[in-house]
C-alpha cells in the first residue's frame, strides 16, 4: 500500500511539473521581426541561425502591416526614419544602374562609360521653371526609359538622394510594389533601364551576374571598371567594401527597436557573429566606423547609428 502511494505521488509530480512546462513553453516570449522583400532571405537566415544557439528563443517574421513588431527593419538614415527609438544598423546594400542584354541599344550602351552627368542626364529632370534645353538626339539616353519603385522600401529615394535629387526628379515610369518588378519591367520593355541591389541582379548561387541583366558601364577607375566587368557578385562586394566608387549608391539596413531585452539580444548577434551572413545574400557589411561604433555601445543599450 505504502509503495503504491509513493507511485502515486510520483505519478502526481511529474504531471505537475509537465503541467508547468507546457505552460512556459505557451507564454514564452517571441519577438516579432519585420522586413522587406528584398531583404527576408538574410533576415531568415539571421533567425534561423541565432535560433539554433538559442532555442529557447522564438523569433518570427511578423505579418505585413502588423503592429506587433519588436524589430522593424528600415532602409533609411536615422534622420529620415522620423522614429521615437534608435536604428541599430546591420548591414548595406548597393544600387547599379542596369539594363537588359536584349536592349537593342545595347551596343551603343556598353561603348559608353557613364559618369555623373550622364547618369543625371538618364534618370532625372531638373527641377526649373522654362524650357528644358534641347536633347542631343545623338545621346543613346535619349532613346533609353527609366523605370523607378515607389514603395516605402524601394531604392529610389537612396539612388536619387545619393545624386543630389527626390524622387520626384526620376524620369520615365514608375513600378509599384517591390523593386523586383523593375527587372520584370525592363525585360518587358527592351529599351528599359533601371537601377536595383545586388540580391536582385545578381544569382545567390553561382555569384554571377543573372542572365538577362547587363550592367551600365561606369566612368570609374580601370581597377573598379575591371571588377564590375567580371560579373562577379563577391568581387564586387569587396570592392565595394574596400573602395569608395562614387556612382554607386550605398545604403545601412537596420532595425529600429523596442526595449525588449530579448530583441536587443538578437541585434546583438547580427551585429557581431550575423555579419558573416550578409555576403551570401548579397548585402554588405557594415564598415568598419559603424561596425565600431555599434559593438561598443551593445552592452550600453545605446545602438544607434554612427555619430
Amino acid at each position: 500500500m505504502k509503495k503504491f502511494k509513493n507511485i502515486f505521488v510520483s505519478i502526481v509530480a511529474l504531471l505537475v511539473i509537465s503541467a508547468g512546462v507546457s505552460a512556459s513553453d505557451s507564454t514564452q516570449e517571441v519577438i516579432y521581426v519585420s522586413s522587406a522583400k528584398f531583404s527576408s532571405p538574410l533576415v531568415e537566415k539571421w533567425i534561423a541561425e541565432y535560433s539554433k544557439q538559442n532555442p529557447k528563443v522564438q523569433i518570427k517574421l511578423a505579418e505585413k502591416d502588423s503592429k506587433d513588431v519588436d524589430l522593424n527593419f528600415v532602409a533609411v538614415d536615422e534622420t529620415e526614419a522620423k522614429v521615437d527609438h534608435g536604428i541599430a544598423y546591420v548591414g548595406r546594400y548597393a544600387l547599379l544602374p542596369v539594363t537588359t542584354k536584349a536592349n537593342p541599344l545595347i551596343e551603343q550602351i556598353t561603348k559608353k562609360k557613364f559618369g555623373k552627368k550622364d547618369i543625371k542626364n538618364l534618370f532625372f529632370v531638373e527641377d526649373f521653371l522654362g524650357d528644358e534645353p534641347e536633347a542631343n538626339k545623338k545621346d543613346v539616353t535619349q532613346n533609353l526609359t527609366v523605370y523607378s519603385g515607389n514603395s516605402a522600401t524601394s531604392g529610389s529615394v537612396v539612388f536619387a538622394s545619393h545624386f543630389g535629387y527626390t524622387p520626384s526628379n526620376l524620369k520615365g515610369k514608375r513600378i509599384s510594389g517591390d523593386d523586383v518588378f523593375l527587372l520584370t519591367a525592363i525585360q518587358k520593355d527592351k529599351t528599359g533601364v533601371t537601377f536595383n541591389n545586388l540580391s536582385y541582379i545578381y544569382d545567390l548561387s553561382d555569384r554571377q551576374l543573372k542572365d538577362e541583366i547587363a550592367l551600365l558601364p561606369l566612368d570609374v577607375k580601370k581597377e573598379q571598371f575591371e571588377t564590375l566587368r567580371s560579373e562577379n557578385l563577391d568581387e564586387t562586394l569587396a570592392l565595394l567594401e574596400t573602395q569608395k566608387v562614387d556612382f554607386i549608391p550605398i545604403q545601412n539596413i537596420g532595425f529600429v527597436y523596442t526595449d525588449k531585452g530579448l530583441a536587443k539580444d538578437f541585434l546583438k548577434w547580427i551585429i557581431t557573429d550575423g555579419q558573416k551572413y550578409n555576403h551570401e545574400f548579397g548585402f554588405l557589411t557594415l564598415d568598419e566606423k559603424t561596425l565600431a561604433y555599434q559593438k561598443s555601445h551593445i552592452d550600453t543599450n545605446l545602438l544607434s547609428t554612427t555619430k
